[in-house]
This record gives structure tokens, sequence and C-alpha cells, in this order.
């Protein structure tokens, strides 16, 4: 007597559970790695230097390809694909009576994986950035409390060269700077330029790109923004051109792996400042010096203060009310505020416990330059 036995067929593994797998492993190992850079800076700055060029080199050059932002396009893409996904996985959720959950779990997997492969791309060209060695070690510059005559003098300072930086831009016929045709490779020029004086800052820099859909971008009081997923530096071109230099500076900086805010604004400003095009050189006077009267005029008397902004060449001071019209109608928008306040949250988690305020902390550095260049020039 025989017995016939069946040959067991190995088990296939579920698509949709090869999907969990993914997003599962992605976050854990990028929860694990944004631990490991907050436990010390030793681990972010091996990652900055080893690791982080690569990645950010790699996306830099694949998107740097397209004239226009993919980043714009890929938000864009997700946003539509949220809600196409959700209405057919409604759909497919009424079709499957007898096993709902399931079905919910099964196409909910989708959502979860991309998810997760989004949340490691921002984790490594992005996140483990925050842990490294500040800036200022590498430039040098000693961070300590300053007096209000030294931020005066700052200002001074600072109001002298915009003064001079305004009459070598090229300006149209309202006093408004004239945006260079090469905008964006004198924007990859400065950055460079700015390599050259502190080597931390080497990278390779792609083209600053202008966002299409720039007037939602400043309802949502965004001047630019750097997209780690495409690794791009965007920045927004409706608002007034004397800000768009120093911006795309300030993206630009985030691919040499520097992702703090204030330092951001401290190496746009010395791209700027370096720089061989007129146009950069008042863009990034024009903002530093912004952040340095605004620190000042919460230490100074009206008339002290006053008697510093009478210094300035009229053609800044109807700059500075130029810009404050274009912004005045954006701040009464709710998409304004709920951004802001997003945004000062997410600088919070990121240890950066001013916030949104961390921006200005730039004047912080650009004061401790200041007073190391006076005291060097007091021992000659």
């Amino acid at each position: 007597m025989t017995t016939a036995f069946k040959k067991e067929r190995p088990k296939k593994i579920k698509i949709g559970r090869i999907r969990w797998i993914i997003s599962f492993s992605l976050t854990a190992v990028s929860v694990v790695l944004i631990s490991a850079s907050r436990t010390g800076a030793d681990f972010a700055d091996w990652y900055g230097f080893n690791v982080y060029p690569v990645f950010s080199g790699i996306g830099a050059r694949i998107w740097g390809i397209f004239p226009f932002s993919a980043g714009e396009f890929f938000v864009i893409s997700v946003i539509l694909g949220a809600i196409v996904g959700a209405v057919c996985l409604a759909l497919y959720i009424k079709r499957r009576k007898g096993s709902r959950i399931r079905a919910f779990l099964g196409g909910f997997s989708w959502a979860a994986a991309t998810a997760s492969v989004i949340f490691f791309l921002v984790t490594c060209n992005c996140l483990l950035g925050y842990g490294r060695t500040p800036f200022s070690v590498y430039s040098g510059l000693t961070l300590g409390e300053y007096t209000s005559e030294e931020l005066k003098g700052l200002t001074l300072s600072l109001v002298e060269k915009a003064n001079s930086a305004v009459n070598e831009a090229e300006l149209d016929g309202n006093g408004r700077p004239i945006k260079p045709q090469n905008f964006g490779r004198l924007a990859c020029e400065s950055m460079e330029k700015a390599a050259e004086k502190y080597p931390v800052l080497q990278s390779y820099y792609p083209q600053p790109k202008a966002v299409l859909a720039s007037e939602v971008m400043s309802s949502f009081n965004l001047a630019g923004i750097f997209f780690p997923v495409t690794v791009e530096a965007n920045y927004n071109q409706s608002m007034p051109v004397s800000s768009q230099g120093f911006t795309a500076c300030h993206e630009l900086s985030h691919l040499s792996g520097f992702m703090r805010e204030d330092e951001a604004n401290y190496i746009a400003f010395i791209a700027c400042r370096e720089s061989d095009s007129p146009y950069f050189r008042y863009s990034g006077y024009l903002d530093a010096l912004t952040y340095a009267l605004n620190a000042y005029r919460t230490s100074a008397s009206d008339e002290e203060y006053f008697s510093v902004t009478a210094l300035l060449d009229p053609v800044i001071l109807a700059e500075y009310n130029y810009r404050n019209e274009y912004w005045a109608p954006f701040r009464k928008k709710v998409t304004y505020k709920v951004s802001s306040t997003v945004n000062d949250a997410y600088l919070k988690a990121n240890n950066q416990t001013d916030g949104a305020r961390s921006y200005g902390r730039v004047v912080d550095l650009m004061l401790a330059e200041w007073k190391a260049e006076a005291a060097e020039n007091a021992a000659r």
C-alpha cells in the first residue's frame, strides 16, 4: 500500500507584509541615527564629514539636472497621491466586507512605506546635522555676552558697509536691486568663495531654484526652504529681490551639513559679503543689518535707535519699507500664523531651544567676529 504525499509549497511573503517590514525597519534605523546624533557631537561630526557628502552629493547631482524645483512637484505629488490613495482605500475597504481591518492595514501599508522612506531621507540629509559641532568652533569665534554699546558698534559697522554696498549695486528706476541673469551660478560661486575662507564649507552646491508657487510660500511665511528629499535649495521668487540672494545662500549653506538657522544665516552672510557680485553683497549686508537693527531695537532707547537708522542711505530705508509692505498682507493670513508656529515647534524639537528666534542669533556670531576684529585692530 502506498501513500501519496503532497509536496508543500513554500509560503510566499505577502507584498503588504514586505511594505510593513520596510516601514518599521527604516523608521527604526532613522530613530537610532537621530538618537546617536543627539547623545554627543562625535557621531554627528563623523557622519557630517564622511557620509552626508555622499548622500547629499548624489541627490544634489541627480535632482540638480532639472531646471525646476523637483521638491515642489514632489510635494504636489504627495498631496495628490494622499487624496487619491485615501479614496481608493475607502472603496477597497468597502468591498471587503468580511475583512475590513485587514484590508485597511494592507492598503495603509503603502502610505506607511512611503512615509518611512521620506523620514529616512530627511534624517540622512537634514536631521543628523543638528547634532554637529557648531560652526562657530570651526570659524574660531568665541561666543559670549555683549553690551548694548558693542551691539551698537556692530550695527554702525553694518550700516556703513550697507551704504557702501547699495552704491555699488545696480538698481532700477524705483531704487530696487536688479537680479542678475546668472543668479543661480553667482549664488554657487559665492558659497564656493566662502569655502575658501572656511574649508569646512566645501561641498557640491547645485544652483538654487525658484519655486513656481512662491505666492503660496509667502502665505506660509517662507522665504526659502531646503528640501532634504531632493537635496535642493529653494527660494521664494515673489518676495522682494533684495532678499533673494541672501535667502538662496542661506538654503545652500545647509548642503554643507550645517542645519542650525543662526549658522545658516551667518554662513549666508559670509558668502554674500565675500561674493564678487555687487548684488549679493548688497543683499547680504541688507539682511545682516536687519537682524542687527532688530536686536539693537530691544536694547536701545528710541532716540539712540533712530539716531542709527538716520545714518542709513535713503534707498535702503525705502527698501525696508518696501519689504514691510510686501509681507504685511500675508501676516494676517491663518496659514502665515500656523506655519510660523509649526516652524517654531520643529526648530525646538531639533535642539534649537529658541525656536524661530534662533534665526536672530546670527547677531551673536556677527558680534563675536566684530569683537575679534576690533581686538586685533587695537593690538596693532
